[in-house]
């Protein structure tokens, strides 16, 4: 196995001599193998390796059992550990994420602060084949592109993953051999987590179908990762041929239809994401309404997210920051649309669709969802007529229970949100105040609780520029 995961290092490039290595190690079956295997190959491959355990605040006194395994073990190989705690369900309830989504952001971010403390220029992570295998089909049950089908990749950026040549089940075999214990994490057991899930009964059902299953959906995540590359390559030279700089504009020849169709999707994101200035949020509506505009009329136009404006010109597409007479004049947009609890809503120039409904609340109610597009209110909380609109002077959330108030204004510049997106972020509102800014926080006061009688419930579906 040694030889194995040498090999692969090899091949992905993933470390050369004198790198420092931090391998972030739980204590779990797959870091300590990761740990064991590293150590094994450092002064072969001439790397120096220090290791960072991160302790969630999750588990109580067996969280902390297992940091001080990974301390123990890490003095027995003689190898310098850092252990860091964070309190993840505190951070996950501010931030309104899941428990997962905040345990892993915090996770990362100590990783590079350690890092740093060490002066490490990789960070080595225990993914192996079974996780990629999940990661593949989280990604195609939610819906996914050709890079979601990658799943985990053995690069990315500074993060490595030497395990990814290797399955669960050869892992547990070598800590066997090597006599070597390790921790078990008691949630890895709740079936509450998606993850979980298709851990503990997906894959074993695939298995009993096929044995080699976590083995043949790696060799397809491998090759849908080459087929990602070439497409991004193609896709980069087709940019060049056909898209360039007007001005601040960004110009998009009809001569781009004459590529192949995926490449020609691929051309358009990379456009959409350089005018952008970010690729985050935006999805293959996008992408097929900036195509569909090169069959429409010389002038017509649509919105896109971050206050972008398509338009069409006689030899393709013009791709510039939306402005008006009245924002050449410092005056905001002001529209508004009226959302009737329990109907739907379409917004054309945001290219999205609202639907609500109102539900009563049971003593043994579902929880409330944890998604960036669709929230739960008090709707008895709501005052007045709730309505989507764009921002205006006053507007403020309350931010906590004792009905503190912060204003629209100071929360977009607390989040970092870029100056030319703040007019053109969805807002949901009551006659009073700031319900929602829609793909961030609610407010505070109409948040919903053990008193709640009744829930407004608001999904949105696409968008131009929701978040």
């Amino acid at each position: 196995m040694q030889e194995k995961v040498r090999h692969y290092i090899e091949e992905n490039h993933m470390i050369d001599p004198k790198d420092i290595v931090l391998a972030a190690v739980s204590g779990g079956a797959d870091s300590m193998c990761l740990l064991l295997m590293l150590r094994e190959l450092c002064g072969e491959l001439g790397f120096t390796l220090c290791v960072v355990h991160v302790e969630h605040g999750i588990r109580g006194e067996e969280s902390l059992a297992d940091a001080r395994f990974v301390e123990d073990v890490c003095k027995g190989l003689k190898i310098p550990c850092k252990v860091r705690h964070c309190l993840a369900l505190q951070y996950a309830r501010q931030e309104k994420l899941s428990v997962e989504e905040a345990a892993r952001k915090l996770r990362y971010q100590i990783f590079w602060e350690t890092a740093g403390e060490f002066g490490a220029n990789k960070v080595a992570v225990a993914h192996n084949q079974n996780d990629r295998a999940e990661t593949m089909l989280f990604h195609l049950a939610r819906g996914s592109g050709l890079s979601g089908l990658c799943g985990i990749r053995p690069v990315r950026g500074q993060v490595i993953r030497p395990l990814l040549c290797v399955t669960r089940g050869e892992i547990e075999q070598y800590l066997a051999k090597k006599g070597q214990g390790f921790c078990i994490d008691s949630t890895n057991e709740e079936l509450l987590y998606t993850r979980n899930k298709i851990r503990r009964q997906i894959i074993p059902l695939l298995t009993q179908i096929n044995a080699n299953a976590v083995s043949h959906m790696n060799q397809a995540a491998g090759l849908a990762e080459e087929a990602a590359e070439l497409i991004e390559e193609l896709s980069q030279q087709a940019a060049e041929r056909h898209i360039w700089s007007k001005g601040e504009a960004i110009f998009i020849s009809c001569g781009l239809l004459k590529e192949p169709s995926i490449v020609i999707k691929a051309a358009l994101h990379r456009a959409l994401a350089k005018k952008a200035g970010s690729s985050k949020d935006l999805a293959s509506i996008h992408v097929q309404q900036l195509w569909q505009l090169f069959a429409r009329q010389n002038g017509k136009q649509v919105k896109l997210p971050y206050g972008l404006l398509a338009r069409r010109d006689y030899e393709g597409i013009l791709l510039e920051n939306s402005s008006s007479k009245e924002d050449k004049a410092g005056e905001r947009q002001t529209g508004q649309w009226e959302l009737l609890p329990g109907g739907s809503l379409h917004i054309s120039s945001y290219a999205c669709n609202i639907h609500t409904r109102i539900l009563e609340k049971t003593p043994h109610f579902e929880e409330i969802p944890k998604k960036m597009y669709t929230k739960w209110f008090d709707y008895d909380k709501i005052k007045g007529t709730t309505r989507l609109r764009t921002r205006r002077e006053h507007d403020y959330l309350t931010i906590n229970k004792e009905g503190k108030r912060k204003t629209l204004k100071k929360y977009f510049i607390d989040e970092k949100i870029a100056a030319g997106r703040r007019d053109h972020i969805l807002l949901l509102a009551d006659d009073t105040h700031i319900l929602w800014v829609v793909g961030y926080r609610i407010s505070e006061d109409v948040k919903v609780t053990e008193h709640t009688k009744r829930i407004l419930e608001v999904r949105v579906d696409g968008g131009e520029e929701i978040e």
